[in-house]
């Protein structure tokens, strides 16, 4: 497991997570008590709270593990179903922040009719520019034609902040053979380049969080960016908290 990397002004260390947490509708107790061992400077969130209640669950959340929520989940004002925590030391070096609500596959959204009032099918990715760092949330969606669209805007994106400098975590609901993982390992890299072999792939694997046998979870960094530890996350409590087991990767 990664330990605490305290994050001052000046420092150019940070521990990045990503994780999918279901809304809080598996275990919120095991999703705190992941959010507590990882102890990491920022977590990028996917699938958070919906509903009415869903900003103040993710506020709630946050205050029980000692982080803010730099950019919230939500829609239309927010990142949909991302958010980005942070440790309050990182809270005080971000700059700026963002949100991008992706367009609407409408096919698929008329065939949601249930929900239709609260956009399911939307999905959006949100950010924090640190100065060194640029860290986005990501989470893109299970239809492959609206995953080259939504991948498309966000590498115009990353290309408008500074490749060198992005790091971009999330859930990519597909694994690294698929389109969007070339595409982003243009203008970046895959974290885990070079460290991944057959003899270890499947500890890398973070969906099913019961059975983990896909690697669909993915951080991605620019050339101006060191990858100094990396981990799947597999106590007992990421393996019951949510069905997708969170990733950290300690950067420099």
């Amino acid at each position: 497991m990664l330990g605490s990397t305290v994050v001052s002004v000046g420092k150019a260390q940070l521990t990045v997570a990503t994780y999918n947490i279901k809304g809080l509708s598996v275990d919120r107790a095991q999703v705190v008590r992941v959010l507590r061992d990882l102890d990491a400077d920022v977590v990028a969130i996917q699938e958070v709270p919906r509903g009415a209640a869903g900003r103040a669950r993710l506020e709630s959340l946050a205050d029980e593990v000692g982080l803010d929520v730099a950019v919230h989940g939500g829609y239309p004002r927010g990142g949909v179903t991302t958010a980005i925590l942070t440790r309050p030391e990182v809270s005080a070096r971000v700059r700026t922040r963002g949100y991008k609500v992706l367009p609407l596959d409408v096919w698929r959204w008329f065939s949601t009719w249930r929900t239709r009032f609260i956009a399911p099918s939307r999905r959006g990715f949100c950010f924090i520019d640190l100065g060194e760092y640029v860290v986005f949330s990501v989470h893109f969606g299970l239809n492959a034609s609206e995953r080259m669209v939504h991948r498309n805007i966000l590498l115009n994106a990353i290309k408008r902040l500074g490749p060198s400098r992005c790091v971009v975590a999330g859930d990519l609901n597909e694994t690294p053979t698929g389109d969007s993982w070339r595409a982003l390992g243009r203008p970046l890299r895959d974290a885990l380049e070079g460290s991944i072999t057959d003899d270890n792939a499947a500890a890398f694997n973070t969906f099913t969080a019961a059975r983990p046998r896909r690697r669909i979870d993915a951080i991605f960094v620019g050339d101006g960016i060191t990858v100094d530890d990396a981990h799947v996350e597999r106590s007992h409590a990421a393996k019951t908290g949510s069905d997708h087991l969170p990733y950290v990767v300690q950067l420099s």
